[in-house]
């Protein structure tokens, strides 16, 4: 997964930096080992977790008028991160993992910033 700039900043400094520590993260795998992808995605939840805290503080502090659907949209993905991670012990669940995290997450990311980060930055800019 790259960042780019052009697609990916929202000129917003404390969410980029997260962003861009998501996906230096994401990029920290080294080995196509399912062991690899279990230490790097548990490393993502925990990044997450910090992440969407912050920014769910932000949309408080600020009075952010959708804060329950980007709220709620934080919770399912920390369920699915977790979800994937815990199923990963049996040989379907190594394969949903690797799949997840090569199709899923940047999925994800690119949706989920573009859309409902992009309001929320765009909103507190606005205020």
């Amino acid at each position: 997964m790259n960042f780019q700039d052009e697609k990916h900043l929202l000129d917003f400094e404390d969410m980029d930096k997260y962003h861009k520590e998501f996906v230096d993260i994401y990029n920290s795998k080294q080995s196509d080992s399912t062991e690899d992808y279990k230490n790097v995605m548990i490393k993502i939840l925990e990044q997450t977790k910090v992440h969407f805290c912050h920014e769910e503080d932000l949309m408080i502090e600020h009075n952010y008028p959708r804060l329950r659907e980007h709220s709620d949209e934080h919770k399912k993905v920390l369920y699915e991160m977790e979800y994937f991670i815990n199923g990963s012990n049996t040989m379907i669940g190594k394969q949903i993992l690797k799949s997840y995290y090569l199709e899923g997450l940047p999925a994800w990311f690119d949706t989920h910033l573009l859309s409902m980060d992009s309001d929320l930055s765009s909103f507190i800019k606005n205020i």
